[in-house]
């Protein structure tokens, strides 16, 4: 069995790098995450160094990458930025969606755009009554003459305030299971009746999170991604996706973390010898460094396996659940091992922290994960 990243998938990590290097300093990080607005000039570099388009189609603009390329770009992308990691996120998951289930006229028309930086994209799924139960979603969308009118509100819908369109799942047909009677609207942001307000959380303000609300909002019939009443099928897949990319950014950040806790303890001296030389101290980068490990090959084991057209949805499931947790557990370590250091903003760590817990909700709560996993078991 080769584990190896192939020279292509290496030379792609490097580029990923490169670019970071360049424009995710830490200095720009800790602006981006103190001084909130949407960082334009990221998403236009990250364009530019074809960081955003490369797992689309080659087709459309893209770079024909699968999910293992996706799993590389994210993981080093998070390595060094939140908020490039949370462009990545969402911009990747909408074109991935309209890459796979859309009309070639929509590919045409929205995935280029994408890939280039031009068109900035948000989904909308979770509403004020329907998070984790997907199935209980409420928003509308009735026919009225040759498309649609939406109606309802949607919750943490992240980039929702900047963005040129908002993906939004919504009920077509109220009859029936959800499964039957979902679709996928593609709504543009300036449509009349619509409004985003974003809400205050603990990190990533710069990629605001909104409430967005839909108010008679009036989308044409060709907004429709895949078809009417199949949307379900289209979140399942945009589902494992999600959770795939969770998963490599947790990697990343744990990275971070790990390095910036090494690079401390074994400048930090006590007792007469560097803290690192305390077995203690050791103990607890090894299990950092244990769990970071299992977390790649969990992530990157299920990410192959997708490549391959076979069946992943547990395995998906199991790295993102154990590298959410496993990132807020090395987050802690972090902390620990910084001391009272780690409890003031002149460091990136209690940054981190805070931006270590997303990684338990996005892509579906870990709670949801074990339940994906326990029926794959025959539970």
């Amino acid at each position: 069995m080769d584990f190896q990243l192939s020279a292509e998938q290496t030379a792609l990590r490097d580029r990923v790098i490169a670019f970071c290097s360049s424009h995710c300093q830490p200095e720009q990080e800790a602006r981006r995450d103190r001084q909130p607005g949407y960082p334009f000039e990221l998403h236009e570099a990250m364009a530019a160094a074809g960081i955003l388009g490369h797992c689309l189609p080659a087709a459309h603009g893209g770079g024909g990458g699968g999910t293992v390329e996706l799993c590389v770009i994210n993981e080093e992308v998070a390595r060094h930025s939140t908020s490039a990691s949370n462009i990545l996120f969402i911009n990747g998951i909408c074109g991935a969606l309209i890459g796979l289930a859309g009309s070639e006229e929509q590919k045409r028309r929205y995935l280029r755009g994408i890939a280039e930086g031009r068109l900035r994209f948000a989904f909308a799924l979770t509403e004020p009554g329907a998070g984790s139960d997907a199935a209980a979603i409420q928003l509308r969308a009735v026919r009225d003459g040759d498309g649609y009118v939406l109606n309802g509100t949607k919750l943490y819908t992240t980039g929702a305030a900047d963005a040129d369109f908002i993906l939004t799942a919504a009920r077509t047909d109220v009859e029936g299971k959800a499964s039957r009677g979902t679709s996928l609207l593609i709504v543009a942001r300036q449509s009349s009746g619509l409004t985003a307000t974003p809400l205050d959380k603990i990190a990533g303000n710069d990629v605001a999170s909104c409430r967005v609300e839909y108010r008679d909002v009036r989308v044409a019939r060709d907004a429709c991604l895949g078809g009417e009443n199949q949307g379900w099928s289209i979140l399942m897949l945009g589902g494992g996706l999600e959770r795939l990319t969770v998963a490599a950014s947790c990697i990343g950040l744990g990275r971070a973390i790990f390095d910036e806790a090494l690079a401390y303890v074994t400048a930090r001296e006590q007792f007469g010898q560097p803290v690192a030389r305390f077995q203690a101290i050791q103990h607890q980068l090894a299990d950092m460094a244990t769990r970071i490990e299992a977390m790649r090959w969990l992530t990157y084991a299920a990410a192959w396996k997708v490549a391959q057209g076979l069946p992943a949805v547990k395995e998906v499931s199991m790295a993102k659940v154990f590298a959410a947790e496993g990132v807020n557990e090395i987050a802690t370590y972090g902390m620990r091992l910084l001391g009272a250091k780690a409890y003031l903003n002149d460091t990136p760590m209690p940054r981190r922290l805070r931006e270590s817990l997303l990684a338990l909700y996005a892509g579906g709560t870990c709670e949801i994960q074990r339940n994906v996993i326990a029926r794959s078991l025959g539970l």
